[in-house]
């Protein structure tokens, strides 16, 4: 039964080339356009999965209100890690970043 039904399909296929070539080619383009994406959202939510203790990390970022727009930036004070530890007692460890700028002497 199943050869008849195998049998029925290929016919089918090769009587409507084009139609049957632009049905495989859109089914195609889908599933590989499904799996880029997935592979993409898998990406970005294994960030720092490497991390043994991952969820205890957090980041420290500054915005600065103006009367006109507010400022974001992805680095705080240098004392801000400091006060931190010394303010919070929970705090275990700390670490600073550096802007890639201030090592390349770009924008300077």
């Amino acid at each position: 039964m199943l050869k008849n039904y195998l049998r029925t399909a290929f016919r089918n296929l090769w009587q409507h080339k084009g139609f049957s070539f632009l049905n495989i080619m859109g089914l195609t383009i889908g599933m590989s356009a499904c799996f880029l994406v997935f592979l993409y959202v898998k990406f970005e939510l294994s960030y720092d999965d490497f991390h043994s203790k991952g969820n205890r990390i957090y980041r420290i970022v500054t915005d600065i209100n103006n009367p006109t727009e507010t400022l974001h930036f992805s680095v705080a004070a240098p004392a801000m890690p400091v006060a931190a530890k010394r303010d919070f007692p929970e705090i275990e460890s700390r670490s600073g970043s550096i802007p890639a700028a201030s090592w390349s002497g770009a924008g300077m």
